[in-house]
């Protein structure tokens, strides 16, 4: 690790935190040291269709991921058919504990993403889902967006809002 940014190493992999000191992920460590760049890893070990469809039927405010709000029944809750969105992503490493606090009913957590992998992966994913092939978005508008937000490119960023929303077929209204 002599040569790596370890600042940047601690962004993108650490900050699973469960109560205790964050922990990196051992399997992204061991995937950025092979491949050498900086990648979301963390869906090469499965896809969440299942946790994106439970967000989406349940109609979940998704900047609440940020910092959510959560107490300890709701992320103890295990029962597959009614667990909360809070618990699933919490049980699934796509939120971690930030922070806790005691309050008059046992413990508050406030639950964010772990590191910068787990972020961008959630939300390509997310993304993906929500925009999907038929709508005509195409990755490429997505990576002129990403472009035109980092060099504060305002009008092309305008253009490629205004081609997202033309995009919304009239009966989602």
């Amino acid at each position: 690790l002599k040569d790596k940014d370890l600042s940047a190493i601690r962004e993108w992999y650490n900050g699973y935190s469960f109560l205790g000191e964050p922990v990196y992920n051992p399997f992204d460590i061991l995937l950025y040291l092979s491949e050498g760049q900086f990648r979301p890893f963390w869906f090469e070990t499965g896809t969440p269709s299942f946790l994106v469809r439970l967000l989406i039927k349940k109609r979940f405010f998704l900047p609440q991921l940020e910092e959510l709000i959560a107490t300890e029944s709701l992320l103890e809750r295990f029962d597959v058919d009614t667990i909360s969105p809070e618990a699933l992503l919490f049980q699934t490493g796509y939120l971690t504990v930030k922070r806790y606090e005691p309050s008059l009913r046992g413990l508050t957590y406030y639950l964010s993403y772990p590191n910068r992998e787990v972020k961008i992966a959630l939300n390509e994913s997310l993304a993906s889902f929500y925009i999907g092939e038929e709508v005509g978005i195409t990755s490429q508008l997505g990576e002129r967006l990403v472009k035109d937000l980092s060099v504060g490119q305002v009008e092309g960023m305008e253009k490629v809002l205004r081609s997202l929303f033309a995009s919304i077929p009239y009966e989602w209204y």
